[in-house]
């Protein structure tokens, strides 16, 4: 397979992934403006306030609500998060990791169905609308439209696509994407301890965002907290939105690249390690709250996974993708 190729359809499972997780906080996000901007319940707007600022920590989108003029953006937050929906030139917004996915998909259309490309052809025509609706366009139904495009790409992408070399690519660039935004998300919400009330819905928050609230509900039948909730996402191989499902499935992808050497690549090391962590860890330890309210064991915990996907991500790209430099004349 041509590194171009490989290339293109790891990017394409990566924004895909990106574009559906970005898509899910911010209806989340959206569903919480909804329900507390003006209110006078303090643990809401709480919740709300450190649900914003986290966005902008996930997405790593400037200035966000943590930038310049994020007080203004903070009390009145609808246009921020339209931008985060519509504007393309921001990277970490849907649009940007839409543009992206389209730009991936349209330069390997021949490794693709015919019915991937009807789905992939209402989001270039769906975002495309939104961004000429602008201020015009609700946040909900912007994202309630990349939801479905999204959804449906991914359902072809597992349901009709041969298992070859070309969909480990893909399908290891949507693991790694989804482990990296899980992490990012736990670690600007969850590693500070701001209260029963504030806390109990921000965990909801994430657990939706996770898409694992109705699991949890029904497994736990209480208000979430940590330790369960840190179970669920990271620990629970059975969920398949979970950090160990996304690292067992990884570690398969990658095994079936070229090995070269008939070592342990170090994409492989990496996703490895991360594993073996993860297996090792104490939810009971990560979720204790020192006495200033940080929880430093699970900040210590997420951050060092987090090094150690993008640390993979990064292996993976130098190994196999072929960086050409650009050609100079002699004189």
């Amino acid at each position: 397979m041509p590194s171009r190729v490989a290339e293109n359809l790891f990017w394409l499972g990566r924004y895909a992934e990106r574009a559906e997780s970005v898509t899910r906080l911010l209806r989340v996000i959206d569903d919480r403006r909804t329900e507390f901007e003006g209110s006078d319940n303090p643990a809401g707007v709480e919740a709300l306030r450190t649900l914003l600022q986290a966005v902008t920590r996930v997405t790593a989108t400037e200035p966000g609500f943590l930038g310049a003029g994020a007080t203004q953006r903070l009390a009145s937050p609808g246009t921020e998060l339209r931008d985060l929906v519509i504007d393309e030139r921001r990277p970490g917004t849907v649009g940007h990791a839409v543009r992206g996915m389209l730009g991936a998909a349209y330069a390997v259309r021949d490794q693709l169905s015919t019915d991937t490309f009807l789905v992939v052809g209402t989001l270039d025509r769906t975002i495309g609308g939104i961004s000429g609706a602008a201020r015009a366009a609700t946040v909900q139904a912007a994202l309630g439209k990349v939801m479905q495009s999204v959804l449906a790409f991914s359902g072809l992408a597992q349901e009709s696509m041969v298992r070859d070399l070309g969909w480990r690519f893909m399908d290891a660039g949507r693991r790694l994407e989804r482990a990296l935004q899980l992490l990012a998300l736990l670690r600007a919400t969850v590693t500070t301890d701001r209260g029963t009330a504030a806390d109990s819905l921000v965990l909801e928050s994430v657990l939706a965002a996770g898409e694992s609230l109705i699991t949890y509900r029904r497994r736990y039948r209480s208000q979430a907290q940590l330790a369960t909730l840190l179970d669920l996402l990271l620990l629970d191989d059975g969920n398949p939105r979970s950090l160990a499902h996304q690292l067992a499935r990884a570690a398969e992808d990658l095994a079936e690249l070229p090995a070269g050497s008939g070592r342990l690549r170090e994409d492989q090391r990496r996703v490895l390690e991360a594993s073996t962590a993860l297996q090792l860890a104490d939810v009971g330890g990560l979720a204790l709250s020192g006495a200033d309210g940080d929880r430093p064991a699970l900040s210590a915990f997420l951050d060092e996974q987090l090094r150690l996907l993008e640390e993979a991500a990064l292996a993976l790209e130098r190994d196999h993708f072929v960086h050409r430099l650009p050609q100079r004349t002699l004189s």
